[in-house]
């Protein structure tokens, strides 16, 4: 397995389509399970509630750590490594990436004040301040909106808590006869859309759609599935992610998928990395030009 060179490119590409890209969204679709017809009535109550079930079924818990098998898919190229998850609430979201369990190859962490990319193999890194970004700082979208996606919840975008006041702001289309309702919100130009399921209020997808007009188009897409009991709760132990980008060479998509097993409440773990002097620092620009000759 191939770790230097592209598979490092690769994964940095991934992350940073996950902080920078955002999503055109999906119709709902049938899927083989038979939805139970249910009787709200599409009124504002009724819709304020379902958007109140849909963000009161979050995890409580601190901490969420889990094993994983991460996949990447671009093009021709398909690569599959495992590692680990760890997530502290308001603090730090961390993938380690451990090729056959032997040793680190790559390390993604986000928190609060940056976003960090480790390349273990050629000693290098890559650390931006989320307001270098000028997309994420335009649109409101930060390490809360971030952790909302990878926590599986609704989330205001530039806001760090949903408060129940907020709830009104979203819009709701309820369709009862179907598998899935639809919890919509737009800010200029970007739509953010969730699909939450009808009897258990699963957010089952989230869509974050960019377009300025013109050429310039992305989108992010995260779908959720492999519920499993957490804590009291229910978590997904399937994350698939794929984002798109008109910047891209060829406009090709660039496909994540986390499989997440062993799902712990584990609070036993360092929340920042540290890295030694023999590690370099790299630019953005740098990165960015891997990212647009990966085909």
């Amino acid at each position: 397995m191939k770790i230097k060179g592209f598979a490092i490119n690769v994964v940095v590409a991934a992350v940073v389509m996950i902080i920078a890209a955002c999503g055109t969204t999906k119709t709902v679709t049938e899927t083989a399970r038979k939805p139970e017809k249910t009787a709200f009535a599409d009124t504002e109550a009724a819709r304020l509630k379902f958007v109140r079930n849909v963000s009161d079924r979050a995890m409580v818990q601190k901490n969420i750590t889990a094993k994983l098998k991460f996949r990447v898919k671009k093009g021709s190229k398909d690569i599959s490594v495992g590692g680990s998850l760890h997530m502290r609430r308001d603090d730090v979201i961390r993938i380690q990436l451990t090729p056959m369990g032997l040793f680190e190859a790559g390390r993604i962490e986000l928190t609060k004040d940056y976003v960090m990319i480790v390349d273990r193999i050629n000693k290098q890194y890559l650390k931006a301040d989320y307001n270098e970004v000028e997309f994420l700082r335009r649109n409101g979208l930060n390490f809360y909106s971030l952790q909302a996606l990878f926590w599986n919840q609704l989330f205001i975008p530039g806001s760090d808590h949903m408060r129940d006041s907020e709830l009104k702001t979203f819009d709701v289309k309820l369709l009862p006869q179907a598998i899935c309702s639809i919890i919509e919100l737009g800010r200029d130009k970007m739509n953010y859309k969730w699909q939450a399921d009808n009897k258990s209020f699963e957010i089952t997808q989230a869509d974050v759609a960019y377009s300025d007009g013109s050429r310039s188009k992305a989108s992010l897409q995260w779908k959720y599935g492999g519920f499993q009991n957490f804590g009291g709760r229910r978590f997904p132990s399937q994350i698939t992610i794929t984002g798109t980008s008109s910047e891209l060479k060829g406009g090709q998509s660039i496909t994540i998928e986390l499989a997440l097993d062993k799902l712990r409440n584990n609070e036993d773990w360092e929340a920042r990395t540290r890295l030694s002097s023999k590690y370099s620092a790299v630019t953005a620009e740098e990165v960015l030009s891997k990212i647009m000759s990966i085909k």
